[in-house]
């Protein structure tokens, strides 16, 4: 016979005999399962608030990569760093799957879930680790670069320039459309062509923003010209600028040369020597040809296409085998399943 604490029986007014009122007691001691209910959701309770922090996290990352038109970091999802055993990322996945279960949160749950199961799935896989960890790298600015057997070619130049600040295919001077009020552009030809400095020759003597105000500043850390907006002047103001210039640093490029030109110019080649230095004729030696190394820069790029190309192309191989050889076990459990009911019933009959 179970006995009923003193302490309960008095508290809930029955007597201190040994009678067996069960319905009273059953309801001074509840359920053993209504217990274990109350101190889960008792211990939910206590850890809530950090729950609620680790699925604000997932789901912002998830939202905002979308929001950016890219994949979610699944190292950054996952609570992981790269090189982190499979132990450790099976246990952070574990956790996280216990906060975001839609179970739990909902709808916020199931969308925290189902990318959160594609992290765990690649993070997991030897194969698919790596080629995300060289996807990851080659398309998004080569950030992170570290440790990647791919990245060892990189110019230390080029890298350094695209950790810094991203390379986007945009120009760096102000571009306006052809129908802006400000736009100076009357033919074809003149669309397909814009204006560019090779500030490492320019002696910042500003004749060329004299001339064609419009489209030259000189910038303020160095002193060089530069260009601010293409065609802002007119062609004729624009020639005569680059007639006018002392070290013909002024240059027409083809439009589609612009962006990776301006970007080598600005964060790859940002070394100046001192003006007094150039006239003198010393420190040659440190002036990189500016239209050189965007041709590095461009043949860099095409081979980053390539490769990343490559990794899409083998992390889907790899995924769609992953997901033959899934279905394939589970159609043999399916069968194996159907075996063994078949056999049970079999059984069953023979039986009767």
């Amino acid at each position: 016979m179970a006995v009923v604490p003193l302490s309960l029986r008095v508290a809930s007014g029955a007597s201190t005999s040994t009678s067996l009122d069960w319905p009273r007691h059953l309801a001074a001691r509840g359920s053993p399962a209504r217990s274990r209910r109350s101190l889960r959701a008792r211990a939910r309770a206590d850890a809530g608030a950090g729950t609620e922090d680790v699925l604000a996290h997932i789901v912002r990352t998830i939202r905002s990569a979308k929001a950016a038109g890219r994949d979610p970091d699944f190292f950054e999802l996952l609570g992981v760093q790269v090189g982190t055993d499979p132990t450790a990322i099976r246990s952070s996945y574990r956790e996280r799957m216990r906060v975001a279960h839609p179970d739990v949160a909902g709808s916020e749950g199931h969308e925290a879930c189902v990318v959160l199961n594609e992290a765990y799935a690649t993070l997991m896989d030897d194969e698919l680790r790596e080629a995300y960890q060289v996807e990851r790298v080659f398309g998004a600015g080569v950030r992170g670069m570290s440790g990647l057997r791919d990245a060892q070619d990189l110019p230390s130049d080029i890298g350094a320039a695209l950790r810094r600040t991203p390379y986007t295919g945009e120009p760096l001077s102000k571009v306006v459309g052809r129908d802006h009020f400000a736009s100076k552009i009357e033919t074809n030809e003149q669309a397909a062509k814009a204006c560019f400095v090779d500030e490492i020759t320019c002696i910042g003597c500003g004749q060329c923003s004299t001339y064609a105000s419009g489209t030259f500043r000189n910038e303020q850390e160095n002193g060089r010209a530069r260009v601010f907006g293409q065609w802002l002047s007119t062609e004729d103001e624009i020639q005569e600028a680059i007639d006018m210039c002392p070290v013909d640093c002024i240059h027409w490029v083809p439009k589609e040369q612009l962006a990776p030109l301006e970007y080598v110019m600005q964060h790859v080649l940002t070394e100046r020597v001192g003006v007094s230095l150039m006239m003198s004729g010393q420190g040659a030696h440190r002036m990189e040809d500016g239209f050189q190394k965007t041709r590095e820069f461009l043949k860099f790029l095409s081979q980053r296409e390539e490769k990343r190309d490559a990794v899409l192309k083998e992390r889907k191989r790899k995924a769609e085998m992953k997901r033959a050889r899934e279905e394939m076990m589970r159609q043999q459990q399916e069968q194996w399943d159907q075996r063994k009911k078949d056999a049970w019933k079999r059984a069953n009959g023979a039986g009767r």
